[in-house]
């Protein structure tokens, strides 16, 4: 396994994510920005806060999801010997990255994962070791490196 080319498609799909809030901000940003001349019905003045909270809300998670970028890129070089932040776990089915969270993905014919330290999976697997066998919903699978 190479940790390398995994991260970097990792980070391929935190661009997209990137892409994606960036998109919502921009929706949003436009919604909220009604010229009160043009607003006809009360109502509006409720759609207008409503959209500038999702926008709001959107930028919080696109400035999380830059730094999750900016994580990635400072420890795309670094290997890990222990399930640990910034760790590269492959099984027999999966690739587990340590970190953020992002959406699933298919890379070299087998699904990459990636949970955050907070998620309560990683209490569960955070002391196995190469060779130990992980249970993640109903599947079950044997640890072969970490990095």
């Amino acid at each position: 396994m190479d940790k390398k080319s995994v991260i970097k498609k990792i980070i391929e799909e935190q661009e997209n994510v990137i892409g994606q809030l960036e998109n919502s901000v921009s929706t949003y940003s436009v919604s909220s920005d009604i010229d009160e001349g043009d607003v006809i019905e009360p109502e509006d003045f409720s759609h207008q806060s409503e959209a500038k909270d999702m926008q709001l809300r959107y930028e919080q998670m696109l400035i999380q999801a830059k730094k999750n970028k900016e994580f990635l890129l400072s420890i795309q070089n670094n290997n890990c010997d222990s399930i640990q932040i910034g760790a590269l776990i492959e099984t027999d089915e999966l690739y587990i990255f340590i970190g953020i969270s992002i959406p699933q993905f298919k890379l070299n014919n087998k699904n990459v994962i990636s949970i955050s330290e907070q998620a309560p999976i990683y209490n569960d697997i955070k002391d196995k070791k190469v060779g130990d066998i992980l249970t993640i919903a109903s599947l079950k699978t044997k640890i072969i490196s970490i990095l």
